[in-house]
């Protein structure tokens, strides 16, 4: 994450809807992919402070009513919601005081990842039309007056759905000590299930690429029910990952395979920007061909790990990435990441 500054000068952060320092209203403003200060306009909408244009915009109706979004809205798109509040199928029901805290902690989530994907430039509706879009769930096991008895987080035909007791850190903690994983957070969620939005135009779509793929995470049409149950079925004996795929769950499928590795690349690509940004450690090369990105973050990545040690918690990232999960991750990076980025780049140098 880039670092945003209001415009009196002082530090403000992503989820921020006001500056600390001096009380203005801020939002965020999805174009220009920035954190805004904002001053009344003519029309009684919002412009962004020290420019003297005629664009203006209002917050998000999900500001307005729930105070969960910080995104901003232009006036003249005659929209009430944010691009991506829009995205939104189902919410959770919002008479509980709960949920309403759950929800808005899935839509600062969702919210980051959505800043990943335009950041890459990265279309939210696909060539076919299908649109990103999500649906956050109860189940009868949190709630017996819905009518879901089970809700699995997945992603289907574009929708994202997500339980929201994965919301409840209590819960997904002991959801992680049962299915012994070493890192389970909402925005990993929202990251791996992106991925599978994605696959499809980023990979099965160009014969090279697909090809590649399959020489590096294995053949997707390998059935995929039989390998989730096989996957399922040696829970607890499962020794032979390591070395292999980034996480034990990429073990269990080719898909998950790149579901879990693309996850762990926008990781990566925030974390670091946001060290470089913080001035912890000099900007990497990010561009295409770049594999530079990775040896900074094996570097950057001991050093998170020491530095919780310190205060008695646990490592941030708990991962150890082998030579063939690099080229995974390498392989990511180049479909990720278009030409025209280079090209822009080169440009600029």
């Amino acid at each position: 994450m880039k670092r945003f500054f209001c415009a009196c000068g002082s530090p403000v952060f992503f989820e921020n809807s006001y500056c600390l320092a001096c009380s203005r209203p801020l939002g965020f403003d999805p174009e220009c992919l920035d954190l805004v200060t904002l001053e009344r306009g003519a029309g009684g909408g919002y412009h962004a402070a020290g420019e003297h244009t005629a664009s203006e915009y209002h917050h998000c109706r999900n500001r307005i009513e729930h105070d969960v979004c910080n995104w901003l809205v232009p006036a003249a798109a005659g929209l009430d919601y944010c691009v991506a509040c829009r995205l939104n199928e189902v919410i959770p029901a919002l008479e509980s005081g709960k949920n309403q805290l759950l929800w808005a902690r899935l839509e600062a989530a969702k919210r980051r990842m959505i800043f990943d994907l335009l950041t890459l430039g990265l279309p939210l509706q696909l060539p076919d039309s299908v649109t990103l879009s999500f649906r956050f769930l109860e189940d009868q096991r949190q709630n017996p007056n819905v009518s879901e008895s089970f809700v699995a987080t997945g992603h289907m035909g574009g929708t994202i759905t997500i339980n929201t007791t994965e919301a409840d850190d209590s819960v997904r903690h002991a959801v992680r000590e049962d299915m012994q994983e070493r890192y389970r957070t909402l925005l990993g969620h929202f990251r791996h299930e992106s991925a599978h939005f994605y696959f499809y135009p980023l990979v099965a779509a160009e014969p090279a690429a697909l090809g590649e793929f399959r020489g590096l995470f294995g053949d997707e049409r390998e059935g995929y029910a039989a390998a989730m149950e096989r996957y399922y079925s040696v829970m607890g004996t499962r020794v032979t990952w390591q070395g292999r795929y980034v996480s034990a769950y990429a073990s269990s499928h080719p898909w998950e395979d790149w579901a879990e590795t693309w996850a762990h690349y926008l990781h990566i690509r925030d974390t670091l920007e946001t060290a470089g940004a913080w001035e912890v450690v000099p900007a990497p090369d990010t561009t295409r061909d770049s594999d530079q990105w990775i040896d900074a973050w094996m570097d950057l990545s001991v050093i998170m790990n020491e530095l919780n040690r310190s205060m008695g918690t646990d490592d941030p990232y708990p991962f150890v990435l082998s030579e063939l999960v690099a080229d995974k991750l390498s392989f990511v990076h180049r479909r990720a990441v278009p030409r025209s980025a280079d090209a822009a780049a080169s440009a600029t140098r």
